[in-house]
């Protein structure tokens, strides 16, 4: 309303000031021509007579004159503010556009370059010389140049703005570039296309940070699993059975965890990382083993109340070297399951497991699948002390203890993957034949 009141004022003025104009034109005028003539000269009695018809038409003509020219001196102004503010505007436009580290360009129907800020000539190499007028297909390889082509057909053809995630452009000295884009039609007045401009952000120091983070992450994952598999084979030396054991189980966890993922209250817990944590953790249950003398270890009969007891103490044994090792490493280790596991895979569901006698949800999630896991391959395995069971009896036997040695849930996972556990099985035992039928090799004297 304010605007609105001081054009109404400014427009006013103006014809005040026009008519003040007409004035002082009429008192000039009359007083020339009775400078030089000898008869009084009367313009207003010329141009109003004393007939009022003739007056009124005259007067009209003067008010319609005073108006047109109010409001021809008005649009002046009002266009000359217009274009006062579009240079202001542009100015600022361009400032803008200078000092973004982004490359800015504008280009016509076919790919020549016909504007660009300073951005793109620093990133690319060349002076504004150079580079006014430069074709796409000069500084960008043959498979960029087609891509690039088939970006600017769809934005054409759609109108739409379309983003490009990565292309190459070839700088002044040879050296390759990774660009990030978006581009978007350019068009004129009649809103017909006349080109295309985009956004171009240099992201070639960004591509090689993820790759070389990739790399060492890698490396890192290598070594983690060849740590826990460094650490999982000391028990492999005490017990023969346990080597091929350790494949087993890590298989069978998987495919556990890998279950339980689609589960709504397990979905947002066990993600991909967690599964491959408990691929490689899974097979450090057993650790402890090595501290457990052979006697016990390794007897071919029944275990008496006191040998039990002992090797009951491969989970503290187990647990606890893991945990020593974890405290020297800073943040959350890769051992974290490692630990959960070798503590607490013999504690059952009901609470009457070792080594703590945790109950239902207290006892880690880890623990809880390699438990079944650990049992299934310890009833279908062959060992000294018993012969290997059935997958069958195997399965029947886990249901049975399905909610007081086992969590339901896990079960649950297990069943609906019994298939692949009993191929699992099979495919693991014919290897272990096949390497106990092979003849023992014998040095030369």
């Amino acid at each position: 309303m304010k605007n609105l009141f001081k054009t109404r004022v400014s427009v006013a003025d103006s014809m005040i000031l026009i008519g003040i104009l007409l004035a002082a034109v009429y008192w000039a005028i009359e007083a020339v021509l009775n400078l030089f003539t000898t008869q009084k000269v009367n313009i207003f009695y010329q141009l109003f007579p004393t007939n009022v018809d003739e007056i009124w038409p005259r007067v009209v003509v003067l008010c319609l004159f005073a108006i047109f020219g109010s409001h021809v001196r008005y649009t002046i102004n009002e266009r000359k503010k217009a274009e006062e503010a579009l240079k202001v505007s542009e100015k600022k436009y361009r400032n803008i556009l200078e000092s973004i580290e982004e490359g800015y360009f504008e280009i016509d129907l076919k790919g020549n370059l016909t504007f660009f800020n300073d951005s793109v000539s620093r990133i690319m190499g060349y002076s504004r010389e150079e580079l006014m007028g430069m074709n796409n297909r000069e500084y960008t390889s043959p498979e960029t140049a087609k891509k690039m082509l088939e970006v600017y057909n769809r934005v054409y053809t759609t109108g739409k703005s379309q983003r490009v995630s990565k292309f190459n452009v070839i700088t002044k000295d040879g050296n390759v570039r990774n660009f990030e884009s978006s581009v978007s039609l350019r068009r004129d007045r009649k809103r017909q296309p006349i080109g295309f401009r985009g956004v171009a952000r240099d992201v070639t120091e960004h591509l090689k940070a993820q790759k070389e983070k990739r790399d060492l992450e890698n490396q890192l994952h290598t070594a983690r699993a060849a740590t826990i598999l460094g650490l999982a084979k000391l028990a492999e030396y005490r017990d023969k059975g346990t080597g091929e054991h350790l494949e087993r189980i890590r298989e069978y966890a998987k495919m556990i965890a890998s279950e339980m993922a689609g589960l709504p209250d397990y979905k947002d817990y066990i993600t991909a990382k967690y599964i491959d944590d408990i691929f490689h953790s899974s097979i450090l249950h057993d650790i402890g083993k090595v501290g457990i003398k052979d006697s016990v270890l390794l007897k071919p009969g029944k275990l008496d109340p006191e040998e039990f007891n002992i090797i009951k103490r491969h989970t503290i044994l187990g647990g606890d070297a893991i945990a020593e090792i974890e405290s020297q490493i800073e943040g959350r280790s890769f051992l974290v399951l490692g630990k959960e596991i070798a503590y607490h895979h013999h504690e059952k569901w009901d609470g009457t497991g070792y080594p703590d006698g945790l109950k239902g949800d207290e006892i880690p999630l880890s623990a809880r699948m390699v438990a079944i896991a650990d049992v299934y391959d310890a009833l279908t395995t062959k060992r000294f002390y018993k012969d290997a069971f059935t997958h069958e009896k195997s399965r029947d036997i886990i249901i049975d203890l399905k909610g007081s040695h086992f969590d339901p849930d896990v079960v649950d996972a297990f069943l609906a993957n019994e298939k692949i556990f009993n191929k699992i099985c099979a495919e693991k035992r014919a290897e272990e034949m096949t390497l106990l039928e092979q003849p023992e090799q014998t040095s030369l004297p």
